[in-house]
Order: C-alpha cells, then structure tokens, then sequence
C-alpha cells in the first residue's frame, strides 16, 4: 500500500510488538527485568552485551532506585557471566547472597539459588561478612598517602618529601603505625608521627590486621560478584580511602584486561560533580580515567545517584546507557536530554510522572528504549526505608 496518503493508522498490537522486539534481538543475549509498562503481558529484556558500555542510572528519593538496582544485580548474576564488584555505601545489597523467601521454588527462584554463592560481602569488623574490610596504608598512591596526612606537596614541601622518603624504605605491604614508627625514630621527621596521632589516623578500624587479607591487594580477586560494604565503615573518609584504593587498584590492573562491571552507588560521594576535599578529588580524577578510557581495558562504570547534576561531568558525558526512574525537578530532564541525546526527549520527560518501579531504559543496553515496570526482587533488601507506623494515632488507654 502507499506509505502515506489516506491509509489509517492503529496502534500496534502486544503480539505485535513481541514479533518486532523478538526479531531486533534475534539470538543475542538478554535477561528479562521485568514487564513493558504499557503491556505488561510482555517481557522487558536488556541486551547484556549493553553493559559492556557505561551506564548512568537517576532516580530521586523514593522513585525505587536501590530496589530496581538490586532486581538488575540479580539478573545479571543468573543470566551473564561479566564480573561485578559494587561499592554499596548504604549496605543495600549485602544480602543477595541469599533469597529473601528460602520456599520459592520457581524456577527463576531456583536459578537464582543456585548462583548466590557466588557473592561474596566484604564488611568491616563485627558485622557478618565473607571477607573483612580492610586495606594497608602501602595500598594507596603515594599522593593519596599525603592527602591523608593533609600535606600538600608544594606548601608542606620537606615534610612531604619525608614521608615520600619514609614509605619509599619500607617493606610493602605496610601500615601507617609503621610510617609512624619510623618517622619517630628521627628528629627531622617526627613531625610525621605527631601528624598521624593528631589525626587519629592510626585509630580507623579500616587499617588490615595480622591474619586479614587486604582487599585492595587481594580481596576480590576471582571472586565473580563482591559487594563492598563501604556503610559498615565509621567514617565518610574511611569509605572515600576505600573507593579510591578499589579504582585505583583496578586502573593499575587494567593490563590485564580481565572484563568487570564496576558499580558505584549513590556516586556523587565517590565522584562528584565539585569538591574541595582532595581525597574526592583523587577520587574523581582515577574515575574520570576509567570513564574516559576504561572500557577498551574491560572496565565498565555503572553509577548511580539521585540527579545528573550531582555526579561529575567527565564521568556522565561518558555513560552512554541510561536507565531513568521518576524525577521531580524538569531542570534535571534538560541535563539528561543534553547528556543523552540519543533518547527521545518526549520518553525523558515521561519520568516526571513515573510510578514506583518504573524505569525508562534506553542506549546498547535497550537499542529500542523501553519503559518498564521492574520486576520482583528475590533478595533481601538490606537498606529499606524506615517505616512510617508513626503515622498511626496512639491507641487511647
């Protein structure tokens, strides 16, 4: 018939649509995470060669960001095989390593069973983890080293220059008790040592002890999906050094082109959009390396935060995978429309109106964006709201 002209038009049917969507996707590869919004007798299925590609996930408080996060962890353990560590700054996902109802017996219940012991939760001392959360003083860079002692290497010029001295003569690895140890046993660099007891650093429950394995050394190697607890540490500095010793750990191992799916929740306090602290920055700058240049080595970036704004440029102008949950702000919209120019503005502004659970998904992950209902999660959730019983009246005696 004529493409144009007089002929009507109707929208397409669901079986329709599942006609087209089956022949796009052909035999690659794909997990389901959950139902087409507006049919929801279809699957909504990603490719997972997608997340070879950066991905930026947005959603404000309460729209069900950690949740769809951990029902797409989860289908990425039982349907890939791509490695997965997750900075998880709200212990949101230390338990995907079991099912929250241990009587599900479906079959994705089951598939899921039988790959959850892959995870692997590295948390600090006296919480229940696989591996403790630990780190050495020697498995940070040297100006990393530095920040942490607040020495600057122009303004604090010889004293920076003895602690570069200092680490330089030790054994690896090495604790920053030893730093103060050896700046101590010298006039000239005593200063050191006070530095360190002033700071408290000496204190951090983050620091390996006899018997631990550090995880920046080793702690996650060959295991196919670690959640790092970084909520289980006391201090925001603890979980900075942390993030900081895993990128930079995985940048300097990039040679060896082992392919990983680094996840960064709530990535504006790893990597944010502007800082004056220079641990952050230390932070951004490793981060903005492996945005820009880490996916020909196997390393790709899933991060996640509230709004695009909050997360630095450098790392979202690389993302070329977006999955967008419910926005308030249209100011927001515009920042993704800019940043993501491959989406069609009209589905952007949809999320403005979002339900709990929805998602846009759009880029290599959905080549066709997609709006989704996200599926059922089969873990527990560890980082749930608080509930709001509080609303109820009191009971009158």
């Amino acid at each position: 018939v004529e493409p144009f002209g007089e002929e009507r038009v109707r929208p397409a049917t669901p079986d329709e649509i599942a006609i087209l969507i089956d022949a796009l996707d052909g035999s690659i590869p794909t997990i389901d995470i959950g139902q087409m919004r507006d049919f929801p007798e279809l699957p909504a299925r990603l490719r997972s060669k997608g997340f070879s590609r950066h991905t930026f996930m947005c959603g404000q408080s309460g729209s069900g960001k950690t949740y769809t996060t951990g029902v797409l962890f989860e289908r990425l353990l039982s349907g890939a095989t791509l490695p997965i560590v997750v900075l998880d700054p709200n212990s949101d996902h230390v338990h995907l390593d079991a099912l929250a109802d241990p009587n599900n017996h479906r079959p994705d219940a089951e598939r899921y069973r039988a790959v959850s012991g892959d995870v692997a939760t590295v948390r600090a001392r006296g919480y229940d983890g696989t591996t403790t959360l630990c780190i050495d003083f020697s498995d940070l860079d040297a100006r990393v080293r530095a920040a942490l002692l607040q020495l600057h290497p122009i303004d604090d010029l010889d004293l920076f220059a003895a602690l570069t001295q200092i680490t330089d003569n030790l054994a690896e690895p090495y604790s920053v008790a030893d730093v103060a140890t050896a700046a101590s046993a010298n006039e000239q660099t005593a200063a050191i040592a006070r530095r360190i007891a002033n700071l408290g650093l000496a204190e951090w429950g983050l620091w390996r002890q006899d018997g631990e394995e550090s995880v920046a050394a080793a702690g996650i190697r060959g295991t196919r999906f670690v959640v790092i607890d970084t909520g289980s540490l006391a201090t925001p500095a603890e979980r900075t050094v942390v993030a900081l010793a895993i990128l930079s750990n995985r940048w300097r191992a990039r040679r060896d082109r082992q392919p990983m799916l680094l996840a960064i929740d709530e990535a504006h306090n790893v990597l944010p959009a502007v800082t004056d602290d220079p641990l952050l920055q230390s932070a951004v700058d490793v981060g903005s390396l492996i945005a820009g240049e880490g996916r020909k080595f196997g390393i790709h970036l899933f991060v996640a935060s509230q709004r695009p704004g909050k997360v630095h440029p450098n790392v979202l102008s690389q993302c070329d995978n977006l999955i967008l949950m419910r926005m308030n702000g249209a100011q927001d919209i515009d920042e993704l429309e800019a940043a993501f120019s491959h989406v069609p503005p009209r589905l952007l502004h949809e999320a403005l109106s979002f339900g709990l659970g929805q998602a846009l998904f759009a880029g290599p992950l959905a080549p066709l964006p997609l709006v989704a209902q996200v599926g059922t999660r089969l873990s527990p959730e560890g980082g749930a709201d608080v509930p709001t019983t509080w609303t109820a009246p009191p009971s009158i005696r």
